[in-house]
């Protein structure tokens, strides 16, 4: 992996961008982009006309030209803010968007080799998404939309073409964050589409990991929790449920940082995180069966003991239809492995599995000491997620499952 630089200079330009703001669409403008979009359904019911607005808006982010400009451009994802970097010059209690750092910072690549770096925003799909200015409240205004749907709507284009632009990285996801955070779109979309492509060992963070949050953990755990793959799919932040980017991906992929302390050894704190590993490479569907195997062997070995719970069949289902939703990746590594309870402490059994999407688990193949048994929702913790303090974020973004020994 290429270890980056953030100049002064780079600094500089991400501060002018994040104070000079995007400029909003003239009046005109506004109605042009409402009559485009409105065409042909201003008439439907609210629910109906919102789910047709949907659909449309998805279909023109899935016509938008995500080709890498050459075979070796490597991509940025981004996600929230860059604050406290120990080895970036911020100022105290200076707060950067993150979407600014990645502008500048693959601008100033391009500036020294064209077409080195692209960032999503800068793509040319993303700029012929970014000219229909669906975070902009008169936009939403002129759709007839209230706040929380249109922005949920924004939200959802902007998903559908950075799933995109994620299937479409190939050398290198440079990730301009600290860490994954439930509520981005890098957790929910961009990440788990690397990851099923086999490309975890391409993701890169570019901010260092909150090491303040282990501080009380061994030193081995620490090293594990620094890792780049362990950071590709955990995320340590708490959640709700009733939360509109709640998904059952946020709860596979949480790491509770409270119940990691309390366990007695490095071993059983490893074996915790590779728990929460497992959960996210099931949810991530057939291409990381090997991996879900791969972590639960050592799971066994690390704690003969413990019983091991993937998600329930109910999450898996969701989890393959928001597959089915995108492109469809070809699996290089066997049959699904739908929600399952892992046993270290008896063999194979038969099994049936409980009435659940039939296409969710057909063709399911199971591990030694495994029975299929839905897993009990943790409770989630209180905390929400944080809030981006400007327009909501459009989208951020094998060595076996390549964890730190």
């Amino acid at each position: 992996m290429i270890q980056v630089h953030v100049s002064g200079q780079v600094l500089d330009d991400a501060r002018d961008r994040q104070h000079t703001g995007e400029a909003a669409p003239a009046p005109d403008e506004v109605r042009r982009i409402s009559k485009r979009l409105r065409a042909g359904i201003a008439h439907l019911p609210d629910k109906e006309y919102t789910e047709q607005l949907r659909k449309r808006l998805r279909e023109f982010a899935a016509e938008q030209d995500m080709e890498l400009p050459t075979p070796d451009t490597r991509s940025a994802f981004w996600s929230y803010r860059l604050e406290d970097h120990p080895t970036v010059d911020v100022q105290a209690g200076e707060q950067l968007q993150s979407m600014h750092v990645a502008a500048a910072y693959t601008e100033a690549q391009n500036s020294i080799v064209e077409n080195t770096l692209r960032y999503l925003e800068g793509t040319p799909g993303g700029q012929a998404l970014g000219e229909l200015h669906l975070w902009d409240a008169n936009v939403q205004r002129a759709l007839k939309l209230d706040r929380e749907t249109g922005t949920a709507l924004a939200y959802d284009a902007w998903g559908a073409l950075s799933q995109r632009y994620a299937a479409t990285t190939e050398t290198e996801a440079l990730f301009f964050m600290a860490e994954l955070n439930p509520g981005a779109v890098a957790y929910q979309t961009e990440a788990p589409q690397l990851r099923r492509d086999g490309k975890l060992d391409i993701i890169d963070f570019m901010y260092p990991p909150p090491m303040g949050k282990y501080a009380d953990l061994a030193p081995e755990t620490q090293e594990l929790l620094a890792s780049q793959a362990v950071r590709a799919q955990v995320h340590t932040f708490g959640y709700d449920e009733n939360d509109p980017k709640y998904t059952p991906l946020t709860k596979a992929g949480h790491l509770d940082l409270e119940h990691l302390k309390s366990l007695p050894t490095p071993e059983a704190q490893r074996a915790a995180v590779l728990e929460v590993c497992a959960r996210v490479a099931a949810m991530d569907g057939p291409a990381r069966t090997a991996d879900v195997q791969k972590y639960v062997e050592e799971v066994k070995v690390l704690r003969p003991d413990h019983e091991v719970v993937l998600p329930s069949s109910t999450d898996l289902a969701w989890a393959y239809e928001a597959r089915a939703q995108t492109t469809p990746v070809v699996s290089t590594h066997g049959a699904f492995l739908p929600g399952v309870e892992v046993n270290a402490r008896t063999g194979p059994q038969q099994i049936q599995p409980p009435e659940t999407s039939a296409q969710a688990i057909a063709g399911a193949h199971f591990l030694p000491g495994v029975t299929l048994k839905p897993a009990p929702a943790p409770a989630a913790p209180a905390p929400a997620v944080p809030a981006p303090t400007q327009a909501p974020p459009a989208p951020e973004h094998a060595h076996g499952p390549g964890l730190a020994e």
